[in-house]
């Protein structure tokens, strides 16, 4: 943390470039809508569990290739006959990009949804017949 620049940031600068300019970065995660995610590991499988409320499962895509894994959904909160006053819960368009701790295996994923956690179970790829291969190296001092 940085102890030279003020806490009080937003007061020093009153009316720079405007009050909503500032007000959008407040609880800004590393991605816009962002959800919390645990991952688990046990011998050679991987156990992602994202939090996301209100996920709409039809809408929901999850990519998974070599070290990453990507999940996009859309979330709709949305209670009739009840208007929104406060908003922490993001809505709408979500997207996360993780990176696994080793790759994975593309053709056995299992993936379930219950009580707001989206559960993707993934297993490490295991190449039996990895090869060293040999490099070989140019003279150029007889060119």
């Amino acid at each position: 943390m940085n102890n030279n620049f003020p806490d009080n940031w937003k007061k020093l600068l009153p009316g720079f470039l405007g009050d909503d300019f500032f007000s959008s970065f407040e609880n800004l995660g590393f991605e816009t809508n962002a959800f919390k995610v645990n991952v688990y590991e046990s011998g050679n499988e991987v156990l992602c569990v994202f939090a996301i409320p209100g996920l709409k499962i039809e809408d929901v895509d999850i990519y998974v290739y070599q070290r990453t894994i990507e999940v996009r959904g859309n979330v709709h909160l949305d209670y009739n006959g009840f208007r929104l006053i406060q908003e922490e819960i993001p809505q709408g368009s979500v997207k996360r990009t993780l990176e696994l701790p080793y790759p994975v295996r593309e053709d056995k994923v299992d993936a379930s949804y219950q009580r707001g956690m989206l559960m993707i179970h993934l297993h490490r790829l295991i190449r039996p017949n990895q090869v060293k291969k040999k490099v070989s190296v140019k003279n150029l001092d007889d060119e």
